[in-house]
């Protein structure tokens, strides 16, 4: 039996095994509607879990494996699900119900997570050389995950009924090896994407596109939560204390693997995913230089202030509003041309090249010039490997003779 069939049927039967894990933590919610979960104590995070982030996860996924039958991408996702779920529980759910979601998490559903962008987006695993080490390596981490669930007597204060003390021994070796093979996945993934989009269709690289925009948005917000925002205030946004903080966090990340596998798997039109990236470098960059002119504004209007008249003054606010006001038009579109020249060369040059032809339409009547600039348009914005003119010759005696007689026919 190949690799291949044999790696399809154990991902199956672990979508059974989330979809009963799923169903647990939907029960248990109804039960217990407003209990906190064990991570964050919040009620609020626990429901978004289990009334969207868990029925979003199994809605895309199964609208994967209905419109494009074969793509193992789907079946992943929906284990997925089982990890997201893990987020809903109660420590008094018990220690049966809790291990084996622990045991799921730990396992199955970070390594699903990889795999899916390993298989992503045609559900064909790439570079295909690396399908032979690649599933074999999975099956490895689901016992290494195994084990190291076994070997701790309790997680997050629940007695573990499947504690193996034998295993506490060697619980450093297992999750070095696990470490090493998980993280070789880890790497895999993204160096898979890169050389899918290098080799890959326009389509798969639009598909591509999507992925890194919400991975790019992911980052950016992982980058302020704990870096950024703990420098300016001294405090850890991620944490029980700012829970609102990290029950956003932590939401949009649960949202990231359904919106933009689903989008970019489910959506074949994909075209004006370039503008949308292009507009959000443009605002992004925007709000950064907008944002350190206001503030360096209002720092310095205040210290002139402060030494002319001897205080502080609501001008310097004032000013410094409307020099933004002023300032977003201009820098918005500088900012722009600099986006499209650098990152974005061939548009560029494409609208310049339009932009000039419309002016010889407007200057020019030569035949032999307008040709000219017909194939230069041609040429410059289309690239084509060949081109030529074909030009329709007129006979001016014939169409004369013709504009003769249907004028005596009138007569």
């Amino acid at each position: 039996m190949k690799m291949k069939t044999i790696f399809d049927r154990i991902v199956l039967l672990l979508v059974g095994v989330a979809l009963i894990l799923d169903g647990l933590a939907l029960v248990d919610f109804l039960l217990h509607s407003l209990a906190a979960d064990f991570t964050y104590h919040s009620a609020i995070y626990r429901a978004v879990v289990v009334l969207v982030l868990i029925p979003l996860t199994l809605l895309v996924g199964f609208l994967i494996m209905r419109r494009v039958p074969g793509n193992i991408v789907g079946p992943l996702l929906i284990m997925w699900s089982g990890t997201v779920a893990y987020g809903s529980l109660r420590q008094e759910i018990g220690p049966l119900p809790f291990e084996l979601f622990a045991l799921y998490e730990v396992a199955v559903g970070w390594s699903a997570l990889s795999l899916m962008l390993l298989h992503f987006p045609d559900g064909k695993i790439y570079p295909p050389g690396t399908a032979r080490w690649m599933y074999p390596t999975f099956g490895i981490l689901l016992l290494l995950g195994s084990l190291i669930n076994m070997s701790h007597a309790t997680n997050y204060g629940v007695v573990n009924p499947f504690f193996m003390p034998v295993l506490s021994k060697y619980e450093n070796i297992i999750l070095a090896l696990m470490i090493l093979l998980g993280s070789l996945i880890m790497v895999m993934a993204p160096v898979s994407l890169v050389l899918r989009y290098r080799k890959g269709s326009l389509l798969e690289r639009q598909q591509i596109k999507w992925l890194a925009l919400f991975g790019a948005i992911l980052a950016a917000g992982s980058l302020l939560g704990f870096l950024v925002y703990p420098l300016i205030t001294g405090g850890e946004m991620f944490s029980r204390e700012n829970t609102l903080f990290s029950l956003l966090f932590f939401f949009s990340m649960g949202l990231f693997p359904p919106l933009a596998i689903g989008v970019a798997v489910l959506r074949h039109h994909l075209w004006n995913i370039d503008l949308l990236i292009r507009r959000t470098l443009v605002y992004s960059i925007l709000t950064v230089v907008l944002t350190l002119i206001y503030f360096g504004s209002v720092v310095g209007l205040q210290a002139f202030f402060t030494k002319i008249i001897g205080r502080q003054s609501p001008a310097a606010t004032v000013i410094s509003t409307l020099a933004i006001f002023i300032l977003f038009t201009p820098l918005r579109r500088h900012i722009q041309t600099l986006i499209d020249r650098h990152f974005y060369r061939q548009k560029y040059n494409a609208e310049r090249v339009l932009a000039d032809f419309s002016i010889i339409l407007r200057e020019r009547i030569d035949l032999d010039q307008l040709t000219t600039s017909i194939l230069g348009v041609v040429e410059e914005t289309m690239q084509p490997d060949h081109i030529s003119l074909w030009l329709r010759e007129v006979d001016h005696q014939t169409r004369e003779r013709q504009s003769e007689e249907s004028s005596s026919q009138i007569l």
